[in-house]
């Protein structure tokens, strides 16, 4: 038999507890705190290793929760320790979801440092995941990139709305009439960050404020006479703002389009950071010949699933046959999609089977953004998945876009993982069929 020692930790900042359990479940280390730093983690691997050689395991195996980054450190020295590796050391990373329901089974208990580790050691003792951690470390800059891009597209997204909602203070009719297409677009910051208020709008005709948008829009304007028209509707409209609140308004709109602007500056040198790195990982370059996805979303999806054979790993309950059976490329894809919570969880209960399920959402954000991007984009520029958002978009009674995106997005996942498991780059079908 192969008596494996079983250690769970709990991450934060400052601490790793450790709980060590036997094979049977028998406590070794009820509760054994070390800092999280260098010395912290001589002072667990002295421990380990004195426990190993005395009650002779034959391997270990160690959990933690992804608590943030803090559990990453102390993961790194664990995986490339020579005196570990003697002792056939297996890392796993536990979803904190997993362990919070698996405490659920028992009797109600303490949440405290304390008692987490002996929770996170039973789960990997009883629920043995299938698949180990590695540290993965040549996709590792390039998930830095992407996943601080996507820091960068959330805070400006951010400030956009926040911005937004005072603009209707400024013009309450101008979200409305919609002047120019893009609220935050060149001419229509230019003409936000003059001092300019609804009354002197309103006296201007239509032929001066016309010339007036097409210079500031320095004639890039295609129709600026129609732009003019819905300007002065937004004038008329809108509601007065107190004379008071003038300078104030006009203050922080300058401000916050500083700020959108030095936002999406950043963006830009991460997308050319994000571009140089993406030099050294084949797998993007395979998806980057997805017509319309480009090179930071194939980066970001490549820097999220890693490998694919990952996801192949282990056997495979097979319910019809009721055996074990290998994982094949439709179990990688589903779960990578569940990975990115773009899934539909099922919802019965002896004779009642809900018929609307609900996207499940949890998981993987950053892979779940650059999926959803990636689709976007495919069906602006493939027939085929053009053609499928259009019936997904008939299909929907409300939020008809999003609807038919996500599911978009979820075809997508197949031919992804296809592409990164074969080392093929993509062909298009109707080309296929010529």
């Amino acid at each position: 038999m192969n008596e494996r020692l079983q250690a769970g930790i709990d991450f934060s900042q400052k601490r790793a507890d450790f709980c060590l359990l036997a094979p049977s479940g028998l406590i070794i280390e009820r509760h054994r705190r070390f800092s999280n730093s260098r010395p912290g983690y001589e002072e667990a691997k002295a421990m380990l290793l004195k426990v190993l050689t005395r009650q002779h395991f034959q391997g270990l195996d160690v959990a933690g929760e992804a608590t943030n980054v803090y559990w990453l450190p102390f993961f790194w020295e664990l995986a490339r320790d020579p005196e570990l590796a003697a002792h056939d050391v297996q890392l796993f990373l536990l979803n904190p979801r997993w362990v919070k329901y698996y405490k659920q089974c028992f009797a109600p208990d303490h949440k405290s440092d304390a008692d987490d580790p002996f929770y996170i050691a039973d789960r990997l003792r009883t629920r043995h995941p299938t698949v180990a951690w590695s540290a993965q470390l040549d996709t590792q800059p390039l998930r830095l990139y992407t996943r601080l891009r996507f820091h960068l597209i959330q805070n400006l997204a951010r400030e956009k709305c926040y911005l937004a909602g005072y603009l209707f203070l400024r013009a309450s009719a101008y979200s409305s009439y919609r002047p120019f297409s893009d609220p935050f677009g060149m001419t229509s910051r230019r003409l936000l960050r003059e001092d300019w208020n609804l009354e002197r709008l309103a006296t201007l005709s239509v032929e001066e404020l016309a010339q007036h948008l097409d210079e500031l829009s320095e004639h890039h304007l295609p129709d600026p006479l129609a732009n003019a028209r819905k300007l002065c509707a937004v004038a008329h409209q809108s509601f007065r703002v107190p004379q008071t609140l003038n300078l104030p308004l006009q203050r922080l709109t300058d401000l916050i389009l500083q700020e959108i602007a030095f936002l999406e500056t950043q963006i830009t040198q991460a997308d050319s950071w994000i571009t140089a790195e993406a030099q050294q990982h084949p797998g993007v370059h395979l998806l980057d010949t997805i017509p319309g996805i480009g090179p930071v979303f194939a980066s970001g999806i490549l820097a999220e699933i890693g490998s694919v054979e990952r996801f192949l790993q282990g056997p495979k309950w097979d319910p019809k046959h009721k055996t074990y059976r290998a994982r094949n490329l439709r179990d990688a894809e589903d779960a990578v999609a569940k990975i990115a919570g773009l899934w539909w969880p099922r919802n019965s209960s002896g004779d009642f089977d809900a018929e609307d399920r609900r996207l499940s959402k949890s998981g993987n954000r950053y892979l779940r953004y650059y999926l959803i991007e990636a689709a976007d984009r495919m069906r602006q520029n493939i027939p085929e998945y053009q053609r499928f958002y259009a019936s997904k978009y008939a299909e929907a009674l409300k939020h008809q876009h999003k609807r038919a995106l996500v599911l978009t997005a979820r075809k997508s996942v197949g031919l992804i993982v296809g592409l990164l498991h074969r080392h093929e780059s993509y062909r298009s079908k109707e080309v296929d069929s010529t």
